[in-house]
This record gives structure tokens, C-alpha cells and sequence, in this order.
């Protein structure tokens, strides 16, 4: 039986969620810069608190999100490392029985 991995596509995977877990962990710094560069256009701030607001309402729901996406991450990393692992240890045993060894 035959098993067929793409381990480039789950790379890229691992990699996307890597950078995805990133960008939700500096997302509370990238509002602060928003609502920074937002001011008090003709002294109002309506806009500046209402991205305030929803920082802090979409706060607890991006933890847990990046919580889920770090698990995720986890999980694909040890399938790759998993399969790296047996395949080195499978061309060494190849090798070795093409060698004689």
C-alpha cells in the first residue's frame, strides 16, 4: 500500500497558521496604532472608540482562536517531524540492506 504526503502543502500549512497565530497575538498593538493614527478628527472620537470597542469585544474570542490555531499548528508540526523521522530512518534501513549492512 502506497501512502502519498505532501508534505511541501502541509508545510505551507504549518507556515500560514504560524503567521496567522502572529498576526491575532499583535493584533491588540496594531489597534493601538490605529486608533492612534484615528485621533480626533474635528475634535470627535466616535471613531476612535468605536475601534477601541471592538478590540476589546473581539479580544477574548481572538485568545481562544489563537489558542485553537496554535493547537492546530502543534498537531501539523508533529505529523511533518513524524514523517521526516520515518523517512530517514526508512532510506538508512534501505541503504543499509542495499549495502549489505
Amino acid at each position: 500500500m502506497d501512502v502519498l504526503l505532501d508534505r511541501d502543502r502541509l508545510r505551507d500549512a504549518r507556515d500560514t497558521l504560524k503567521t496567522a497565530k502572529d498576526d491575532f497575538e499583535n493584533a491588540g498593538s496594531i489597534n493601538d496604532t490605529l486608533e492612534q493614527a484615528i485621533g480626533t478628527p474635528q475634535g470627535q472620537s466616535k471613531l476612535r472608540d468605536r475601534v477601541g470597542w471592538f478590540e476589546s469585544n473581539w479580544s477574548g474570542n481572538r485568545d481562544e482562536l489563537t489558542e485553537s490555531v496554535e493547537n492546530v499548528y502543534k498537531r501539523l508540526d508533529g505529523i511533518i517531524e513524524g514523517w521526516d523521522e520515518w523517512e530517514a530512518e526508512a532510506s538508512a534501513q534501505i541503504e543499509g540492506q542495499e549495502d549489505g549492512s
